[in-house]
């Protein structure tokens, strides 16, 4: 994977759209497409600050600019699955860890991961889903064996990302810490599948009400009986 310059270059800040983002950052008003592409790399970056990532976790501000401006360049043009999504999703779990008040039961490495997984759930979406990838033998597919493919490509690349030579994000991490955080990370990736989050209702909501929601989701969670997504 090579980096690009301009992929590395952090924008200048317009403040009254930051200042804008900054009051409804932690509430469920925060409107992702009123914003510019680059107003929302300043509010993705504000996210890790105001819950001070850089001192918990030892991840520098700088590295956490290039990261987040790499997620941006690898999130394709979609209509649905683009930069401004990525921001939104990662922008509405973050609320939701505050007002549910879910942050108190993670450590900072398992917070730091919770964010970090949903700014890069969807990275390198090529807008189509899986039975679509594993109908037309994509190279995708072939790659992750017909499997939670979409799902593997994004943790893929995510980590491809967080080790590259030119961010490092995690360098300062412990053995312990980077274990944690990459099965954390991993797990709350590949359970974006949509067969996984049947499987999850199930185990918490009872097998009727699971086994309902599975079969109104059948067409597009699974290719076949064989092949989940």
């Amino acid at each position: 994977m090579t980096l690009t310059s301009s992929a590395m270059e952090w924008p200048k800040r317009n403040e009254e759209a930051f200042q804008r983002g900054k009051r409804v950052l932690q509430s469920l008003e925060c409107d992702a497409l009123s914003f510019s592409s680059d107003d929302l790399l300043h509010l993705t970056l504000e996210i890790f600050l105001e819950q001070e990532f850089p001192k918990k976790v030892n991840v520098s501000e700088e590295k956490l600019k290039k990261f987040i401006l790499c997620v941006r360049s690898c999130m394709f043009d979609n209509p649905y699955h683009n930069w401004f999504h990525a921001f939104d999703v990662t922008q509405t779990v973050y609320c939701m860890s505050l007002t549910g008040e879910t942050y108190k039961t993670l450590t900072d490495v398992e917070y730091f991961a919770l964010i970090v997984s949903a700014l890069c759930h969807d990275l390198e979406h090529p807008g189509v889903n899986n039975p679509f990838l594993v109908s037309s033998r994509s190279d995708l597919a072939t790659l992750y064996n017909d499997r939670s493919v979409l799902e593997n490509h994004h943790c893929c690349r995510a980590f491809q990302l967080m080790l590259h030579s030119e961010i490092q994000l995690l360098s300062e991490f412990t053995n312990a810490q980077y274990i944690a955080f990459r099965y954390l990370t991993d797990d709350s990736l590949l359970h974006v599948t949509l067969y996984l989050q049947s499987c999850c209702v199930e185990q918490y909501l009872g097998n009727g009400y699971g086994k309902a929601w599975r079969v109104h989701n059948k067409a597009e969670t699974s290719y076949g009986s064989q092949y989940p997504t």
